[in-house]
This record gives structure tokens, C-alpha cells and sequence, in this order.
């Protein structure tokens, strides 16, 4: 290892407030797996339904957006500390409800969709306030490695937790695991006692409606921009339906148990690691025919799961879907940095990443609503064909050629 790079882990490290940050922000992705992966068997388990599995989701995500609407010129008004530990606790006090019903035996839906309703509320709260944090602790390059630090061990949460989530609950059932999810949130909240945040006066940021009104006239201004959202909506509708589709269909179709569930639920993190760590070695002479056969072959893995009966093919196509986001967005990505004047990036990427949460829903919606009509298989093979003809379309269509970069030192005025 370098020295220069031994040198600044080591002045991380002797930094109690970061460390804190760190080890807080791994224990509370630890726990937030754990946690949505229980209450998703649990309300499967009570309900049968996916329509139900769909509305906790919902639950989730609406109150979210709501939130997120109006929170940001706030944020920077607050103590971003006593935010975070705020957020956690809370999270770790509303999941003592399903516990305490668990354990006097009247454990109802309706529980559980209170804990989403909250966990939902919180999520734009913490996760703006966590981001935020950093600059006030450290600075220059430090915080260039801070943040890849950070990134690193939860990316590999994404990964172990659904693993550790499927063994836990065949183990030692969901009253004891969701105890654990308690402790943990209650614990990360606690370590953030320790951080010292330096108090500054920071101007409020721009006004929701001004970002807003921002992101959508530089979307219709930028072509690149426009196309780029609509093809990425179309990767955000289907994680959005297999949020639904994937518990019913492993349990059930493929007949497996929660704890494979658990693999199937770690391959696709697993396989956007993959893609993430390659992404940058792809030599490629049109980047429009390198990010759309990346979409398409996404619309594939849908297709694959429609007819597979096998689990292990089943977690092998899932491992696929996340090499080829993790491409797709990576030079999705890449496009909007170099279009976009710096700025006004934040305003631009915050207005896309509320349009691209939009429209996540609308996937929970269409396959909850018509997983209770038509077999899941159909609704794989439906998903996986619209995103792989848009693909499609846009590499035959010459209009689209503009995403070779044509346009792209045209920057935004």
C-alpha cells in the first residue's frame, strides 16, 4: 500500500468524528436490510398477497417523496447531527411495534405499514443530513477518501445483509431478528454522540420550486438529458415491480426457502459490484450502442426469469442484471456530468433523482395491481420486453445517435 495512502487512512482514522460517521453509517445499512427484508416476509406471511407486499411499499416511497418535496432548504438550517441521531432512533423506536405485537401474538398488517410510513418519512431527512455531515468534518482530499470509504462498506451491505437477513430468520425467527434491527439503529444513533460538528453559517439553499423549475427546463433544453431520464425511468419501473414480483415468485414459483431467498435478494448488488469494478476497462467506439446494449440486456434478465425454473439460474441472471445497470448507469451517469455546467449539478441531479423515485411506484403499482389477476411469469416477460424495446429503439432509431456525444460539449446556458 502507498505510502501517501497509509498516511491519510491513518489521519481518518484518528478522527473519532468520522470514524463514528463510518461504523454508523454500515451498522444502520446493516440494519435497514434486515429490517425491509423481514417486514416483507412478514407481511407476505400474513397476507399471501402481493398486492399487500406492493402497498407496504408504497407506504414507503409516497410519504418520501412528499417529504423530500419540501425538506431540502431546510436541511441546511438544522444540525445535521442531531438530525441523524434523531432519525435513527426513530427508526429504532417505531420497529419495537412489530416486535411488541409479535410477541403478545397480535401481530396485524396494518403494523407494518406504520413502520414504512415512518422509515419513509425519515429517509429524506437522514439521508440529505448524512451527506452534509462530511464537509463540516473534514476537508480537501481527506474527504474525497472519507466518502469512498464510507461508500465502500455499505455497497458491501447491500451485498452480505440479505444474506445474513435469510439465515437470521430461518435461525432465530422474526421477533428476535427485528430486536436486532432495533439495537442496531439504536446504536448507530448512539455513536453519533461522539461526532463534533463544527457550527457554520451556511446560506439556505435554493427553494424546491426553484429546482424544479430548473431541472425541467434544462431537461427539455438538453435532449441528452431528456432521453437519458426516460430510459433510466424505464430501469426504475422494473426494480420498482420486482420490489412485488421477486418474494412471491421465489417462495412460491421456484418453492425455495427465505434463506435462499436471501442469496437471490444479495446476487444483484453483488453483480453491480462486478459491473462497477469493470465499468472503467469497457473499451467501447460508441458509448450510445455500449449503454443501450446494457439496457437491453437488462430487459433480457426479466425476460430469463420469466421462463427459468431454477434457482440458480434464477440468481446467475440477477448477478447479469446488476453488471449491466451497474454499466448503464455508470455512463448514464457520465453524460449528465459532462452536459451539465458544475454549477448546477446539485440542482439538476437532486429534481432527476425525485423524477427517477417517481416513478419506482408506478412499477410497485402496476405489478401489485396485476399480480392479482395474471401469474407473476407474464408480468416478468411484460417488464423485461418494454425495457429491452426501448433499447432497442433507441440503437436502431439514427435520431438517438446524439448519445455518442455529438451534443455533449454543448453545455447547458
Amino acid at each position: 500500500m502507498p505510502r501517501q495512502l497509509v498516511v491519510k487512512n491513518t489521519i481518518l482514522f484518528k478522527s473519532k468524528s468520522f470514524v463514528a460517521v463510518w461504523i454508523g453509517n454500515v451498522i444502520s445499512e446493516l440494519g435497514g436490510t434486515l429490517g425491509t427484508f423481514c417486514l416483507s416476509i412478514l407481511v407476505y406471511q400474513e397476507t399471501g398477497s402481493p398486492l399487500a407486499l406492493g402497498s407496504m411499499w408504497l407506504f414507503y416511497f409516497l410519504p418520501s417523496l412528499l417529504l423530500q418535496l419540501g425538506i431540502g432548504p431546510f436541511i441546511d438550517k438544522w444540525s445535521r447531527k442531531w438530525l441523524m441521531i434523531f432519525s435513527q432512533w426513530t427508526r429504532g423506536l417505531i420497529f419495537c411495534v412489530p416486535v411488541l405485537a409479535l410477541s403478545f401474538q397480535s401481530l396485524e398488517v396494518w403494523h407494518l405499514y406504520i413502520v414504512q410510513v415512518i422509515v419513509g418519512l425519515i429517509t429524506p431527512i437522514y439521508t440529505p443530513a448524512n451527506h452534509a455531515i462530511l464537509p463540516t468534518l473534514l476537508h480537501g482530499e481527506l474527504l474525497l477518501k472519507a466518502n469512498a470509504m464510507i461508500d465502500g462498506p455499505v455497497r458491501l451491505m447491500t451485498f452480505l445483509a440479505p444474506i445474513a437477513a435469510g439465515n437470521l430468520l430461518e435461525y432465530i425467527g422474526e421477533t428476535l431478528m427485528l430486536l436486532i434491527v432495533v439495537s442496531l439503529y439504536v446504536f448507530s444513533g448512539s455513536l453519533l454522540l461522539f461526532v463534533k460538528e463544527k457550527k457554520e453559517d451556511v446560506l439556505v439553499r435554493r427553494t424546491w420550486l426553484s429546482q424544479f423549475k430548473l431541472g425541467i427546463s434544462t431537461f427539455y433544453k438538453q435532449k441528452n438529458l431528456l432521453w437519458l431520464g426516460i430510459f433510466l425511468a424505464f430501469v426504475q419501473f422494473g426494480v420498482g415491480a420486482t420490489m412485488v414480483l421477486n418474494l412471491p415468485f421465489i417462495t412460491g414459483d421456484l418453492g425455495a426457502s427465505f434463506k435462499e431467498y436471501g442469496y437471490f435478494v444479495a446476487s444483484f448488488p453483488l453483480g453491480y459490484v462486478i459491473g462497477s469494478s469493470i465499468v472503467g476497462f469497457i473499451t467501447y467506439k460508441s458509448k450510445r450502442i455500449l449503454l443501450l446494449s446494457a439496457l437491453a440486456v437488462g430487459g433480457l434478465t426479466y425476460v430469463s426469469l420469466s421462463i427459468t425454473t431454477s434457482l440458480t439460474v434464477a440468481i446467475f441472471t440477477e448477478i447479469i442484471a446488476g453488471v449491466a445497470l451497474a454499466v448503464f448507469g455508470a455512463h448514464n451517469i457520465a453524460i449528465f456530468q459532462k452536459v451539465v455546467p458544475n454549477q448546477m449539478l446539485g440542482s439538476i441531479m437532486s429534481v432527476r433523482l425525485l423524477i427517477l423515485r417517481g416513478v419506482m411506484p408506478l412499477g410497485i403499482l402496476f405489478a401489485s395491481t396485476l399480480s392479482e389477476v395474471v401469474e407473476i411469469r407474464p408480468l416478468f416477460f411484460l417488464i423485461g420486453f418494454i425495457i429491452f424495446s426501448s433499447a432497442v429503439i433507441g440503437l436502431v432509431l439514427p435520431y438517438f445517435s446524439f448519445l455518442d456525444g455529438e451534443d455533449v460539449e454543448e453545455k447547458v446556458a
